[in-house]
C-alpha cells in the first residue's frame, strides 16, 4: 500500500486500485491517502480509528481520510482487502456532486457493514471498477469519477433514508471535540500548544483536555503531538525535503529541537526513520 501512496505523493497518479493483507502495518498507523476506500475481501481484523475500536469482516468496508489515524491492532491469517486511494484533486472532482452532510457522516462513522443484498451489489461495483481500470484509458478518469460518485450517492441515499445523521443529535461537547479535531488538522503545523486551540474555542485548556480525554480517550496535547508526528513522517518520506526545510514548514525553532521531539514520540531519530521509510 505504501508504494501506491508514493505514486500519489509524487503526483504520477491521481488514484490507485490495489489489494493487500496489511501484514506490514500491524500495530502502527495505516499509511493513508487523502481519501481511502477499503473493502474487506476475506478474514477479519480489529482496527482503531480515531480512538474508537472496530471489528471488520468480509463484506465490510471503510472510508478513511488522511487525518483519520487508523491503527490495525489484529488481523486473521486469511485477511485481505481491496482498496481505492486517491489524491486531493481527484477527491474534489468526485465530491463535486455529493451532499456536504455525507462528509460529516463519513468522518464520524467510517465503518460500514452492509446487509447481504448490498454486499452483492458492492461486489458487482468492485468488478466494474476493475474493468474500468484495466480496460479503459482515454476516458478512464471520467468513468472512475462517475463510478465513485454513484457509489457515494447510493450510500447517501441509505444514510438519509435511515436518518442516521442529524447535526442536532450531537451535544455541545461533541461539537467542540470535532471542531478541535478539525482545527488540529488545519493548524498543527503552526501551533502545538493547547492554549491556542482552547482560546479559539473559547474554553479553558483544562476543559479542552477534559473533553478530549472523554471523547477521544487521549488528552488534547497528545492529539496535537500525534498529528504533528504524522505530518513530520509524511515530509520525511520525501527525500527532497531537507531536515531544515521540514523544521521551517512545521514551525520548529531549530532542527535540534525537532529531532528531540520526534525521538521522544517515536523512539527513532529523523535519519533512522527516513532510512527505513
Amino acid at each position: 500500500m505504501q508504494n501506491d501512496l508514493d505514486l500519489l505523493y509524487r503526483k504520477s497518479e491521481s488514484y490507485v486500485w490495489g489489494n493487500s493483507n496489511l501484514s506490514d502495518v500491524l500495530n502502527q498507523p495505516l499509511p493513508l491517502a487523502y481519501c481511502s476506500l477499503i473493502f474487506i475481501k476475506q478474514g477479519s481484523a480489529d482496527i482503531n480509528i480515531l480512538f474508537k475500536n472496530y471489528h471488520v469482516k468480509s463484506g465490510d468496508f471503510l472510508f478513511l481520510s488522511e487525518d483519520s489515524l487508523a491503527i490495525l491492532q489484529k488481523r486473521s491469517d486469511d485477511f485481505s482487502c481491496d482498496y481505492c486511494i486517491f489524491n486531493r484533486d481527484f477527491a474534489a472532482e468526485v465530491a463535486s456532486v455529493l451532499p456536504n452532510s455525507l462528509f460529516t457522516y463519513l468522518h464520524l462513522f467510517p465503518h460500514f457493514s452492509p446487509e447481504m443484498n448490498y454486499q452483492s451489489l458492492i461486489k458487482t461495483w468492485i468488478n466494474q471498477t476493475t474493468f474500468i481500470l484495466q480496460s479503459t484509458s482515454e476516458y478512464q478518469r471520467i468513468l472512475l469519477c462517475n463510478h465513485l460518485q454513484n457509489f457515494f450517492l447510493v450510500l447517501s441515499e441509505t444514510i438519509n433514508r435511515e436518518k442516521l445523521l442529524s447535526k442536532n443529535e450531537y451535544s455541545r461537547k461533541e461539537k467542540i471535540c470535532w471542531q478541535f479535531w478539525e482545527m488540529i488538522s488545519l493548524h498543527c503545523k503552526e501551533h502545538r500548544d493547547v492554549n491556542f486551540y482552547a482560546k479559539a474555542l473559547n474554553i479553558t485548556p483544562y476543559y479542552l483536555s477534559k473533553l478530549s480525554k472523554q471523547f477521544f480517550n487521549d488528552n488534547a496535547k497528545t492529539l496535537i503531538d500525534r498529528q504533528v508526528i504524522l505530518k513530520l513522517k509524511e515530509l520525511l518520506r520525501t527525500p527532497s525535503n531537507s531536515i531544515q526545510s521540514i523544521a521551517d514548514q512545521l514551525n520548529f525553532e531549530d532542527t535540534s529541537y525537532m529531532c528531540r521531539y520526534f525521538k521522544k514520540h517515536t523512539g527513532f531519530t529523523l535519519l533512522q526513520y527516513r532510512k527505513n521509510a
